[in-house]
């Protein structure tokens, strides 16, 4: 039987990650601090992850925007 544990802890207000530790992640939370201590493997992953979903958002900013521009020219 595995058994787990599922912490949430509300949304991330900031976070802080030093260059001098060993990957530990320390983000701040409504009501606390959560810290984890990432493998280089996930720190990888993480970034890949954040930079897909950075150009998402940005891609579909653009697009709004284009649209908002479309609007007033009609």
């Amino acid at each position: 039987m595995k058994v787990s544990t599922v912490i949430e802890a509300g949304s991330v207000e900031s976070f802080y990650m030093s260059g001098w530790s060993d990957n530990e992640l320390e983000m701040q939370v409504s009501g606390g601090t959560v810290k984890v201590n990432l493998p280089e493997n996930v720190i990888k992953n993480l970034h890949k992850r954040l930079g897909e979903k950075l150009t998402d958002l940005a891609e579909k900013r653009l697009q709004e925007a284009k649209e908002a521009v479309e609007e007033e020219n009609e």
